[in-house]
């Protein structure tokens, strides 16, 4: 509703003229016809006299419904997500970038746009346009906004970025004012609750810290010294991916192990790749199964569940986002025409593991 239709409305619900409303303002009647056709608005110094007057707040007078503008907010994220997540990034921006021109002053929104941007970014690099917008709608919010959990987040994506743009000071000092994984909310409040609370506290600590380690695994087998060369040999990168796998199979000890099935289909992919590359045809074939049976597991599990191993035990998955529209078994297929595959590539098993993948290959649906 307009300011005009709100006051006519408060007005004919306390039985006044307009005259009779003019009079207790010390106004002209002819003033408050001009607010209710919405040809002109009252002085900003009577609003406070206007909201006591009617028992209403400021925003419910002016037609400012916060609730429903929250609601809006949160409706327009989850769309775009919905898209995101499933590596539509284009559709994500999209939406994203809508709703900012609806609520320019929507931090979540520009929040989420920055992400969205520095993953496409990260798609291909060569868009570093994406980059440059991600960094600015970053600076942006650390500039205006106040809340705490949006803010930190937009430093986390500004240290990738300032690295990525060669701002190492920046990215270093942003990163330097972060407090240490210690002071996080997982680590605080597992050390707060009891009871049921407590275990469930603990479990999400765990978890969090169990996909840091694994992605750190990960991390340290691309690491590289400071003349651009790789620190490990592909012999020690492959046993650096054993103990990723031996971690993973430590934990989920009844085989459900849910979102983590994608970093089993990509530490025996890799291992593919090194037994391929050694010769070693039995052990290529026989982790490119695996590799493809976890995909297919993914594939399963994508929509949602809960773990049934000890440690994690009625946890939920969690939701999870792909850089990629293929889905695990598209890609790993994808992985099939590297050339390193060339001497087995018409070994029955091989053959028999691509027509199995293909039966799951396909691009992410949105639900």
């Amino acid at each position: 509703m307009s300011f005009g239709s709100i006051i006519k409305k408060l007005r004919r619900e306390r039985d006044l003229t307009q005259e009779e409303l003019a009079e207790m303002l010390s106004i002209s009647s002819q003033a408050v016809s001009r607010w209710e056709t919405d040809v002109a608005m009252p002085d900003i110094s009577l609003l406070p006299t206007l909201c006591n007057y009617f028992g209403v707040s400021a925003d419910m007078l002016l037609g400012i419904d916060l609730e429903n503008k929250k609601e809006r907010i949160k409706t327009i994220i989850d769309e775009a997500d919905k898209y995101s997540s499933r590596g539509y990034h284009d559709k994500a921006i999209e939406i994203l970038s809508a709703g900012y021109r609806e609520y320019p002053d929507a931090y979540a929104i520009i929040r989420d746009l920055m992400y969205v941007k520095y993953w496409k970014y990260n798609c291909d690099q060569s868009q570093k346009n994406l980059r440059e917008e991600a960094i600015k709608h970053g600076e942006d919010i650390l500039a205006k906004c106040t809340e705490d959990s949006i803010r930190q987040s937009a430093i986390q994506v500004l240290c990738y970025c300032y690295s990525g743009a060669g701002r190492m000071d920046d990215a270093v000092k942003l990163a330097e004012s972060m407090p240490c994984i210690a002071l996080s909310s997982e680590m605080l409040l597992s050390g707060i609750y009891t009871g049921d609370k407590g275990y469930e506290a603990r479990q999400t600590e765990l978890n969090t810290l169990f996909q840091f380690l694994s992605n750190s695994l990960y991390s340290l087998t691309w690491s590289k010294n400071d003349s651009g060369e790789f620190i490990y040999t592909d012999k020690e990168k492959a046993l650096l991916n054993e103990k990723r796998i031996a971690l993973i199979k430590l934990f989920f000890e009844d085989g459900n192990c849910g979102f983590y099935h994608t970093d089993l289909c990509d530490a025996y992919r890799d291992q593919a790749v090194y037994y391929a590359k050694i010769g070693n045809t039995e052990m290529a074939i026989e982790s490119l199964r695996t590799a493809s049976e976890n995909a297919a597991e993914f594939e399963r599990k994508a929509d949602g569940g809960e773990y049934t191993c000890l440690a994690f035990r009625k946890e939920k998955y969690g939701s999870w986002s792909g850089n990629s529209t293929d889905n695990y078994s598209a890609r790993l297929l994808g992985k099939l025409d590297d050339p390193v595959f060339d001497e087995i590539r018409e070994n029955e098993e091989f053959t028999d593991i691509k027509a199995k993948l293909s039966n799951y290959s396909g691009k992410w649906q949105v639900k």
